[in-house]
């Protein structure tokens, strides 16, 4: 067997010889301990920093169970009781609980209440040793987190239901408008060029008619399900309305945003999604180098104004293809 620390038996001869160790370790490790005759369930010894920590004076209290049990909580004296009981009749029961008193002020003090029995020969449980731990300021820091984490959540349903599309999960255009805005005021700062696109799903009233509008709405969330493997991380993507999608391209020029555009529609053309086969989608683009003194909700404005210019164009003239705003131009003054 393992030798005995010569300390530990040290301290216990101390707290044999000098009553005021055992004093010492009960007050400066515990908020009280307690000691109660299972014979006499009446009588049960309460060290006096248990009930200071009520804000009762110790030398009003009789060391009675009746005391404590009249301050507790009464669903919480029911847990201790079915717990005591099960300590009883089964030693490797922990009797181990967090209950809740009342305090002389009326407040809530929690309590983590731990005991066990002392037996005699036989086994009987003939005393109960216990103490006592005070949580209730983690108790209450407790608290406050749930709370917080509670206004978090509520945060974000609020959020997610003013921003978010229902169907898609993306964001809608009132959440692409804010988020939008706060890109292009670093791209004010930065002096670096956007790109904006608008997307629309061809034909797509063909679709609901043809399908069924279940068959159309499983065809927009697999679509959106594209646009966010394919877009960037850095991108704002966002459902605009209907079959409609946004996207909003920070540091990203004329040529690149054609790439990247072409490739999601080179992507959806080629991919059977559910039951349709080569489903086609119009774009229109537009890019610009926001200046610093430029208005950025009229900015963004105009830049929606000539990517729907250009879509409108690619829709009226074969649909299924990618057509930026500066090319528009062009075509109109040829």
């Amino acid at each position: 067997m393992k030798e005995e620390n010569y300390l530990k038996q040290e301290l216990y001869d101390l707290i044999k010889k000098d009553n005021s160790i055992f004093e010492f370790i009960q007050e400066s490790s515990l908020d009280g301990i307690w000691y109660w005759d299972l014979q006499n369930p009446e009588d049960e010894w309460m060290s006096p920093k248990f009930w200071k920590v009520l804000g009762y004076d110790p030398s009003s209290m009789e060391h009675k169970s009746s005391q404590w049990q009249d301050i507790i909580f009464e669903e919480d004296l029911k847990i201790a009781t079915e717990n005591f009981n099960k300590h009883l009749e089964d030693p490797n029961h922990e009797y181990d609980q967090i209950v809740r008193y009342k305090h002389k002020n009326g407040s809530t003090v929690w309590i983590r209440c731990r005991g066990m029995a002392i037996r005699d020969e036989n086994g009987k449980a003939i005393r109960m040793l216990g103490a006592h731990n005070d949580l209730t300021v983690i108790m209450e820091l407790r608290k406050k987190l749930d709370e917080k984490k509670d206004i978090e959540d509520a945060n974000k349903k609020l959020y997610k239901k003013a921003y978010e599309d229902y169907l898609t999960k993306l964001l809608n255009r009132r959440g692409f408008t804010k988020n939008a805005k706060y890109v292009i005021e670093l791209a004010k700062r930065d002096e670096t060029s956007l790109s904006l696109a608008l997307l629309d799903l061809d034909f797509f009233k063909k679709i609901n008619d043809t399908y069924g509008h279940a068959q159309g709405d499983e065809l927009l969330k697999a679509v959106s399900d594209i646009f966010l493997d394919t877009c960037r991380g850095s991108d704002i993507l966002a459902r605009y309305g209907g079959e409609e999608f946004i996207v909003l391209m920070p540091q990203t020029g004329k040529e690149e945003a054609i790439i990247a555009i072409e490739r999601i529609r080179l992507y959806i053309q080629n991919h059977e999604i559910g039951k349709i086969k080569n489903q086609t989608i119009s774009c229109g683009l537009t890019t610009f180098k926001p200046s610093k003194q430029i208005n950025t909700q009229e900015f963004l404005d105009n830049m929606i104004k000539d990517a729907d210019e250009a879509l409108y164009y690619v829709k009226n003239n074969g649909r299924n293809s990618v057509k930026h705003f500066s090319d528009l131009i062009r075509v109109k003054n040829t």
